[in-house]
């Protein structure tokens, strides 16, 4: 069977994708522990590099199956301290063997192309473990929210900078100054924090 959700605050049909899988007999009552739902994307990449996250991935979170739909025109892939390389005979080098939901990523484009896929967890209240320093983070929501809204006080106060694709924002004491004054879904962040923070 198949299970939608409606949002009547976003008038939008979410996919359901239930812990157990049961085929249907007459008068036969099953119990279905959870429910997960599972996100389309459909992300816009440019020649070059492009900075982007994921608010669901598939089960399947490999490199090579996450980016399959984009090959060849993908070249490389640079996450948090590793990387893959996809060589031009079809192979995969590097250690960046599957992706995560809380992180950014930057993918290096031959071409112009589009990444489409699905996945799970949507949870606009993932966790994030931030350290001293420079942070690539994703973010874990569609649309666009203001960064002073999306933020946690507490959290907000130990981040210096947020620096986005080719766009940047600094904190003074009076709030944000620079260009970057929205999160967007599907897009990856660097944060540079001047503690360890983990917020949600």
């Amino acid at each position: 069977p198949t299970f939608k959700l409606y949002d009547a605050s976003e008038d939008e049909y979410f996919d359901l994708h239930p812990s157990d899988n049961f085929p249907f007999y007459n008068a036969n009552i099953n119990f279905i522990d959870t429910m997960v739902i599972s996100m389309d994307y459909e992300i816009d990449l440019h020649v070059g590099a492009n900075f982007i996250s994921f608010y669901g991935l598939p089960e399947n979170d490999s490199t090579n199956y996450v980016f399959e739909s984009i090959l060849p025109n993908l070249r490389v892939v640079l996450g948090s301290g590793e990387s893959a390389y996809y060589t031009e005979d079809g192979n995969w080098i590097g250690s960046l063997g599957s992706l995560d939901l809380d992180q950014g990523y930057w993918v290096v484009m031959e071409d112009d192309d589009t990444l489409i896929g699905s996945g799970s967890p949507y949870d606009l209240n993932r966790a994030y473990d931030l350290n001293v320093g420079a942070n690539m983070v994703s973010f874990p929501s569609k649309g666009s929210f203001d960064i002073g809204d999306a933020l946690p006080d507490d959290a907000e106060d130990d981040i210096l900078a947020i620096i986005g694709e080719g766009i940047a924002t600094v904190q003074a004491e009076d709030g944000w100054y620079g260009a970057l004054d929205q999160f967007s879904g599907n897009k990856g962040y660097w944060f540079i924090t001047l503690s360890e923070n983990s917020f949600s």
